[in-house]
């Protein structure tokens, strides 16, 4: 108290806000003296500590100890995130219930409220001291936290930096909540109870919108305090998100101040009216808070603090705007419905925040209209009668319900006779990538032609006979139409020289005369996109006929019907251009999965990542690949440069070296409606190399020998010209044709957090690079950076490579055993077969006899030999489990010690001094 008897002997003025016009509003000595006395009173106290240790301790565990952490495998705070709110709903009543209430407790309030200060410089004091406690606990959990996801892989400091400024905002909001609870009790165990309840209300406010789609309901579940952090934790920080959390502690503040100022005319003749008239200012502040709040959201400011800055228009963006021309105005017309389902909300606050941008960088060369339209209004009607842009159902899931909900979230683009409409922003767009690419699409010159050869595949749709339905062109023909003028081409003529690229499906299941069309076009240096798999797997079964080992199917269908079909043809040509190897009978297998939810896909789906331990997974130094994270490959093959040479083969896509390979015809089974796929009877051949998954392939074709030229009667001369037409080959390879299906598509739109794959990407981008427009590349591989936990996929892969290593010694015991026990039998046979003394009728009758019991033996042998090869590869198998779950273990004592040690060891040094103080100058009797 001696800091604030000396504080008042600075002036004798009253307490009552009204005074002098002279006087200072608010004297910052008088708030720091009882700031730093409450600091000093909870610092000095080992209680504090405890408080602070438990805070700690249980947020470590509440980041790191689910389950679903491993199963996520990224270095960020995403379970924490989900659990905060629900945590400070315990440590802030445990700061605030000793505020007012301990006053009151120890006797101590009327001396504090009758000291020379004024009502908003003790509450202010009060509340910093309370803040400075909470921000102390913050820091002591942020720097464990921290260490622990950098020990365990490299998390982005600036989504940290943001979460933990969120949790700083939410919980500064809460102790203004919860000192208002303390100021109602003169008891510290209802003052916490009381302050978990008001802290509760804008926490499960969120609930409210889960149980209700009403309007109302959802505005109270956006006012919701998790919903208002949940940003925070993505690395961004929305300055509505700002407003709202500062907004609302001040709004507290103020009613502390109104309910501690109560003293001054409570019980008297007019305390009726004040009563009154302070809660019509009390809700006139709050209302005024919450339109503050609303209107900063409307102006979308969200300042990106990540590392890839996805909320933040890039250079690539910028130049764009600068470069449009004047004279052609690009008119933007936004339509969105004012209320969006929860998993919507950040979809549309990118999408209307980035166009916001748009238009201000863009000044004239930008005409925008945002549309806000409800359901049935005038203004939807415009929007699906103008451009197609339509209501869209999708599905919400949340605390309360689970249902579909109808919303609007579509854009167009028009200049001139150009149109770009993009009918609905799904939550996986790249928002900026396609605003840039729609808005250079209707700004430019003229598209870019590519086409797609009609193969076997029909990517451009046709009549499929298994279903008899019309089979819709598939979406990588949706996403190409957006910038490309796209046509289909058949191979049964000349392919037109005019094309930018030429997309081919599967050119196995080509006719030969249809082969040599293609060869042609290759060989003239048309651009081409070869997709060559082994195994095609799109529409969720095996396709049969596609398989470069089997037939054509049949027309008709299953029914039959119609002449047989032309057989398909040799497309050992094409990979003789190309200078290339194919081995179509073979399937590349991984164990690597960076995945642990998803542990039960078989080693057939191949992830390519830079993680998966090889640094080329993705070429570094082509910009198709440079700076893709994860990429996934079905049942795909692989290409390897043919012995001879060839053009330049540069590797794109490579796995790492612990796969090897399956052949097609041990791992599929003939079934009534095509190939089966069995994983139980296929043969895992470890080969300990790696294998090239997409190559691009550029350089001179083959000259053209004398005896092609005599074989078509063609001159010398006509000859040479025809080398000289010749312009190199360029070409791009890819061993997976199911990379490019529609399911990958659908993940992107999905927003899927689980699968987060480059497919599309990486498809597009080959497309750009053939097509020589590399503008939207850079762009277009923008996405959130998957930070995995490195230090438990080394681990990992060890245990792997170990338990392959197991499984391979297995088999090699079980062969030596099987080709032992063969030996014994033959051996047995030989011996009968060499005895002289035997005619031939007792050597058949014995070696029969031998066969047969022999065989029976070695029947039984080889049953018990793989049985017992069977139960080592379980035991490596579990071994490998309980070596994750034991580094698991130790994470999460890691997880649940070091951040709270720091905080222990101060409290544990606090309590030693105290003590040692408080025996200052006993005698050794006393103390014995």
């Amino acid at each position: 108290m001696t800091t604030i008897e000396n504080a008042s002997t600075r002036t004798t003025a009253p307490k009552r806000l009204g005074g002098a016009a002279s006087r200072p509003v608010l004297r910052p000595f008088v708030v720091g003296a009882i700031c730093r006395r409450d600091l000093a009173r909870y610092f000095t106290n080992v209680a504090g500590y405890v408080f602070i240790v438990l805070f700690i301790a249980t947020s470590s565990v509440a980041a790191f100890w689910p389950e679903a952490f491993f199963a996520n495998n990224l270095a960020t705070l995403g379970q924490l995130n989900e659990l905060m709110p629900y945590l400070l709903l315990l440590f802030i009543p445990a700061i605030t219930m000793s505020v007012w209430a301990d006053e009151r407790r120890q006797g101590t309030e009327e001396l504090l409220l009758t000291l020379p200060a004024r009502d908003l410089e003790v509450v202010l004091g009060k509340y910093l001291a309370a803040l400075g406690i909470y921000t102390a606990a913050l820091g002591f959990l942020a720097f464990g936290l921290t260490l622990v996801l950098a020990w365990l892989g490299r998390p982005d400091l600036g989504v940290l930096l943001s979460t933990f400024l969120g949790y700083w905002l939410m919980g500064g909001m809460l102790l203004a909540l919860g000192m208002v609870a303390s100021l109602l009790s003169g008891n510290v165990t209802v003052a916490f109870i009381l302050g978990a309840l008001f802290c509760a209300v804008p926490v499960f406010a969120e609930l409210l919108g889960g149980l209700s789609s009403t309007e109302g309901a959802r505005a109270i579940e956006a006012a919701s305090v998790p919903a208002q952090f949940r940003e925070f934790g993505r690395g961004v920080v929305p300055i509505s998100g700002v407003c709202y959390f500062i907004g609302l502690a001040a709004a507290m503040l103020y009613v502390n101040v109104a309910l501690v100022g109560r003293r001054h005319w409570a019980g008297g003749e007019k305390s009726s009216g004040l009563w009154g008239h302070a809660l019509v200012r009390i809700l006139a502040v709050i209302v005024a808070v919450l339109s503050l709040q609303t209107l900063v959201a409307r102006a979308g400011w969200r300042p990106d603090l990540s590392a890839e800055r996805l909320n933040t228009l890039s250079d690539e963006s910028r130049s764009l705007i600068k470069n449009l021309p004047s004279d052609r105005p690009v008119f933007i017309e936004a339509f969105f419905s004012p209320e969006v389902p929860r998993e919507y909300v950040e979809a549309k606050q990118n999408l209307v925040g980035l166009l916001k941008e748009f238009d201000a960088l863009g000044g004239q060369k930008i005409q925008l209209n945002l549309v806000e339209a409800e359901r049935f209004s005038e203004e939807a009607r415009r929007a699906e009668q103008q451009y197609g842009i339509a209501p869209r159902n999708v599905f919400t899931a949340s605390e309360g319900r689970q249902g579909f909900d109808e919303i609007l979230m579509g854009v167009a683009f028009t200049s001139g006779p150009e149109q770009v409409v993009i009918p609905f922003f799904d939550r996986g767009l790249p928002v900026e990538y396609e605003l840039t690419r729609s808005i250079r699409t209707v700004a430019g010159a003229g598209r870019r032609k590519v086409g797609i050869l009609d193969t076997d595949v029909g990517m451009l749709g046709r009549f499929d006979f298994r279903s008899m339905a019309q089979n819709r062109e598939w979406q990588v023909v949706t996403e190409l139409r957006k910038q490309y003028e796209v046509t289909s081409v058949s191979a049964d003529s000349e392919i037109p020289a005019d094309l930018d690229a030429l997309i081919v499906p599967q050119p196995s299941s080509l006719t030969q005369p249809q082969i040599d069309n293609l060869v042609a076009y290759v060989q003239s240096g048309g651009p081409t996109l070869l997709f060559m798999d082994p195994l095609p797997q799109f529409d969720r079964s095996p396709q049969m006929n596609l398989a470069p080992t089997q037939p054509k199917e049949q027309p008709g269908g299953m029914f039959g019907g119609g002449p047989p079909p032309e057989p398909k043809g040799d497309l050992t040509p094409l990979l003789e251009l190309l200078g290339i190897e194919w081995p179509q009978t073979e399937i590349v297998w991984n164990p690597y999965n960076p995945h642990p939810k998803f542990t039960e896909l078989p080693p057939e789906y191949v992830f390519i990542s830079p993680s998966s331990g090889a640094p080329d997974a993705f070429n570094p130094k082509d910009p198709i690949t440079s700076g893709l994270q994860e990429l996934i490959v079905l049942f795909g093959g692989y290409v390897r440069p043919r012995v001879g040479g060839g053009p330049d083969f540069t590797p794109l896509l490579r796995t790492n070296e612990e796969g090897g390979i399956v052949r097609f015809e041990s791992l599929t089974t003939p079934g009534f409606f095509g190939i089966d796929i069995d994983p139980d009877r296929a043969v895992h051949i470890a080969t300990g190399q790696d294998y090239t998954l997409a190559a691009r392939i550029e350089g001179d074709a083959p000259a053209t020998t004398d005896e092609d030229e005599d074989a078509d009667g063609e001159g010398e001369g006509e000859g040479e010209e025809k080398k000289a037409e010749a312009r190199g080959i360029h070409a791009l390879v890819v061993m997976d044709l199911d990379l490019i299906s529609d399911g990958f598509f659908q993940l992107r739109q999905s927003g899927s957090e689980e699968f987060e794959f480059d497919n599309v990407t990486f498809v597009l981008n080959a497309v750009d690079s053939l097509v020589g427009d590399d503008s939207f590349i850079d762009l277009r591989k923008q996405r959130r950076r998957h930070r995995t936990l490195t230090l438990l996929e080394e681990r990992d892969r060890a245990f792997e490579a170990e338990r392959l290593e197991q499984e391979a010694e297995a088999e090699k015991e079980a062969n030596e055993q099987l080709d032992a026990a063969r030996a014994r039998m033959d051996e047995k046979i030989a011996k009968i077969e060499a005895n002289e003394e035997l005619d031939d009728r007792t050597k058949q009758v014995m070696l029969a006899q031998v066969r047969e019991v022999e065989q029976r033996r070695l029947t039984v042998a080889e049953a018990n030999i793989e049985d017992a090869k069977r139960r080592k590869i379980e035991e490596s198998f579990a071994a490998k489990e309980r070596q994750i779950r034991a580094i698991r273990g130790r994470v999460r004592l890691a997880a649940a010690i070091i951040p709270p040690l720091p905080a222990l060891i101060l409290g544990i040094v606090v309590a030693i001094v105290r003590s040692r103080r408080e025996n200052r100058g006993a005698t050794p009797t006393r103390l014995a």
